[in-house]
């Protein structure tokens, strides 16, 4: 007994369909992998640069709340000459004017009381304080008056971050 059902199509994927489907996934997801792996590798910048940026801004402010003249070299009992730089004897701890931080290099990042903080140590910062002067000519403020400050943090995995301020004599 043969009896004759009508035959209902089927449909399906090919085997050439199914092949050229797993290609196509493949390369998407090797495209995506290697977004995802340079974001990831990348990701931490960010944060390196705003500690970097942080570490230069504390090391501004410090410099900022320091008298613009050397306090010893107004005592007439003491023979102190301001060297543009720190001077004999001083120690980060001791530093009582601006330009003693000129010419700072500090390959580990240091407090105001010159103890290494050991968490920032891949940081490294440098200090550079001239004279310079500002304004208009009519109104300038000459260099003995104004300095430039201009500090540099650098990290392997950034580019340097650098910062300028300026302390004038009032």
């Amino acid at each position: 007994m043969c009896s004759k059902q009508p035959r209902v199509k089927t449909r399906g994927f090919t085997l050439i369909e199914i092949i050229v489907t797993i290609v196509v996934l493949s390369i998407a997801a090797t495209s995506l992998m290697s977004v995802f792996t340079s974001t990831v590798r990348t990701s931490a910048n960010p944060m390196i640069q705003l500690q970097a940026l942080s570490i230069a801004e504390a090391y501004m402010e410090e410099i900022l709340l320091k008298e613009f003249d050397d306090p010893e070299a107004e005592d007439p009992d003491l023979e102190v000459i301001e060297t543009n730089s720190r001077e004999a004897g001083e120690t980060r701890g001791n530093y009582d004017d601006v330009q003693d931080y000129n010419w700072l290099e500090d390959t580990k990042v240091r407090d105001q009381n010159n103890q290494v903080i050991s968490q920032l140590s891949d940081y490294e910062v440098t200090v550079a304080v001239l004279g310079e002067a500002l304004g208009p000519e009519a109104k300038e403020i000459s260099s003995t008056d104004s300095m430039r400050i201009d500090i540099t943090v650098t990290h392997p995995a950034i580019s340097p971050i650098k910062i300028t301020g300026y302390r004038t004599n009032y």
